[in-house]
């Protein structure tokens, strides 16, 4: 899976009204692909703290589009975002470190961005975390662990979980029955946690 090109609605249209403006500018430009004009718009957003024009403004250095392409900088977005809490910019920046894109490649920092995006619930950063518990890839192998996060990946049921399907086939094969059950175990304790907090 690549760098996600998926913009959601951020709560900044609502919360922050002070900020949608440059923000939806931003999102219109794009559309038209004016990509400086969006550059611009997203920056002054971003400059307010707008996490999703922080965001928009990564995958514009990301992709080079209305500025040099230059993934050092779409790296220090994509942080500053996460670290506020977004979702898909803690997946972007643990794809990032997997791959050595703008960053030194580290599995472990990479696995950490994951871990963020994973227990935040997105599907996406669920799987890939698996995956590094699969192989033993920036965290100690623990094939029960790795069981228990594509358990929860697998909870969206749509197209995606249709996707990744034949991976985690092939992977339970190479599971014991105890890994799975214990995988599937601590999910729904996972589950039931989150569910607690709420």
């Amino acid at each position: 899976m690549g760098i996600r090109a998926a913009f959601a609605t951020s709560l900044a249209l609502t919360v922050f009204p002070c900020l949608a403006g440059d923000l939806e500018d931003g999102i219109k430009f794009h559309q038209r692909h004016d990509y400086a004009k969006a550059v611009s718009a997203f920056q002054k957003a971003a400059a307010k703290g707008n996490v999703e024009a922080q965001r928009r403004l990564g995958f514009l250095y990301y992709h080079g589009e209305g500025v040099a392409q230059d993934n050092k900088r779409a790296v220090a977005l994509f942080e500053k975002a996460a670290e506020a809490g977004d979702v898909q910019s803690a997946f972007n920046l643990a794809k990032m470190y997997e791959y050595g894109m703008g960053v030194a490649q580290d599995d472990r920092r990479a696995a950490n961005w994951y871990q963020k995006g994973a227990e935040l619930g997105d599907p996406d950063s669920q799987f890939n975390f698996s995956v590094m518990y699969y192989k033993g890839q920036g965290v100690a192998r623990d094939r029960a662990e790795a069981a228990k996060w594509w358990t929860l990946a697998m909870r969206r049921g749509d197209e995606f979980a249709e996707r990744i399907r034949p991976e985690i086939t092939s992977a339970e094969r190479k599971l014991t029955a105890e890994e799975i059950t214990e995988g599937q175990r601590r999910a729904a304790e996972w589950i039931k946690t989150r569910d607690a907090r709420k």
